[in-house]
């Protein structure tokens, strides 16, 4: 008898709840379903090169600007990655003097973006030239491949990766146009001829051009792998030899404080951190032969470069076993990034929904995503918008552009003071 009567009462109970359930799901104000309208900038200021602006709800705000007369070539983001209501940022690549046009763009949660709804948005800004410190990461379009230069805050310059032996002037361009003659360090992520290519060449005793004998390099820093097919190419070795530049094996766990050749800055604010190194030997894989596979891109070197109140995360071509190992090793503290290099191009063998979900970058920058695979690349700039990232992509620059639309090439470079983040689109370099 008691048992019959407490059923009844125990399925009224779940009824409740269910109800209860669904009462808020029909009244929460993040669903797209009931917020439609994008939201409304107000109270826009600006000063001295710093700007600051409110919205009417929490949002996700970005500066847009660009010479009078020109295209939006500049992207502003706050350090933080909340949704708020109140939004400043320090405007970085002005030049005294100039005029500048200037728009918003916000996204609220519910996933509603404006560029419309602003309210006393001036037609015109006045250059304001910072003088400050910054941190500047520029990527080279040299289509299917990697190449990233770093200048960090003293002007220290660090080369990641060079592209193929054949976009060698593409690389070089950049450095000429960035006025880099000399490395404090270069870094090969991982022995694929399309990320090691354009450092010199690829047999023992060849004399072919490239970067280790064209600049002058304080050090040269590689993924500490054991494996014969993974191994330091003889080539590279040899050439380091020649122009008595210093190897340096690194692996995860290694630090700027702990490792000379990672110390590239003594500004305050500032440190390096090596999340994976070397790490494609532990998936025993039967074979490699180190011209593609899983294994070697797993080698790939990824940093975590600091910067003030900026994170940065490069990560050569690591794939899903990487990121699934930082991610236990350091955890999701570690890993809340501002800015991230995305993984193998954009392939969907990296950039994994864990990956992304701890990293959470509020910018991406993307080598090449558009050339092959198209629906493995959607997948992943699905992956990013979901986490609210804007992507940049080398042969698609402007930012979250669909892969159906023709492509516009560039460079990417992204410039830091600790604080903002700004975006610099160089459109067809070559």
């Amino acid at each position: 008898m008691g048992r019959m009567f407490i059923r009844p009462l125990v399925l009224l109970l779940l009824i409740a709840l269910a109800a209860v359930g669904c009462s808020e799901r029909e009244t929460n104000p993040f669903d797209p379903a009931s917020d439609t309208e994008g939201p409304v900038v107000t109270n826009f200021v600006y000063s001295g090169g710093e700007a600051t602006w409110s919205t009417n709800e929490d949002a996700l705000s970005v500066l847009e600007y660009g010479p009078v007369g020109g295209e939006y070539l500049r992207y502003v983001y706050e350090s933080t990655k909340y949704h708020s209501t109140f939004h400043r940022v320090r405007l970085l690549g002005m030049e005294e003097g100039e005029e500048y046009v200037v728009r918003v763009r916000s996204v609220d949660r519910a996933g509603n973006e404006s560029y419309e709804n602003a309210v006393g948005l001036p037609d015109t800004l006045a250059g304001y030239a910072f003088a400050g410190e910054t941190m500047r990461l520029g990527m080279v379009d040299v289509g299917w491949g990697l190449s990233m230069a770093l200048t960090t805050p003293d002007g220290s310059n660090v080369l990641i990766d060079a592209g193929y032996d054949a976009k060698l002037d593409d690389v070089l361009g950049f450095l000429d146009e960035a006025n880099i003659d000399a490395f404090d360090a270069v870094v090969v992520t991982h022995y694929h001829a399309d990320h090691y290519g354009g450092l010199g060449s690829y047999e023992p005793g060849d004399e072919e051009d490239g970067v280790l004998n064209r600049f002058t390099i304080g050090a040269f820093c590689c993924p500490d792998t054991t494996d014969l097919y993974r191994e330091i190419p003889g080539s590279l070795l040899a050439k380091a030899a020649r122009y008595l530049i210093p190897v340096t094996c690194i692996k995860q766990g290694d630090t700027s404080e702990s490792v000379d050749a990672l110390d590239w800055d003594d500004t305050p604010g500032f440190d390096v951190t090596v999340l994976a190194a070397g790490l494609g030997g532990a998936m025993m894989a039967v074979d490699d032969s180190g011209e593609e596979g899983m294994n070697t891109n797993n080698d790939s070197v990824v940093l975590m470069i600091r910067f003030g109140d900026v994170e940065v995360i490069t990560t050569g071509d690591a794939e899903h076993f990487s990121e699934y190992d930082i991610v236990t090793t350091f955890g999701r503290d570690a890993l809340d990034a501002d800015f991230l290099q995305v993984g193998h191009h954009g392939s969907d063998d990296s950039s994994s929904e864990l990956w992304l979900d701890n990293v959470r970058p509020r910018v991406a920058f993307i080598s090449c995503a558009m050339v092959e695979a198209a629906l493995e690349k959607e997948e992943v700039l699905q992956g990013l918008r979901a986490v609210d990232s804007d992507y940049f992509v080398t042969d698609r620059i402007f930012p979250n552009t669909s892969r159906n639309d023709s492509p516009t090439y560039g460079n990417l470079i992204m410039v830091t003071d600790g604080e903002s983040i700004e975006i610099e689109l160089d459109p067809d370099p070559h």
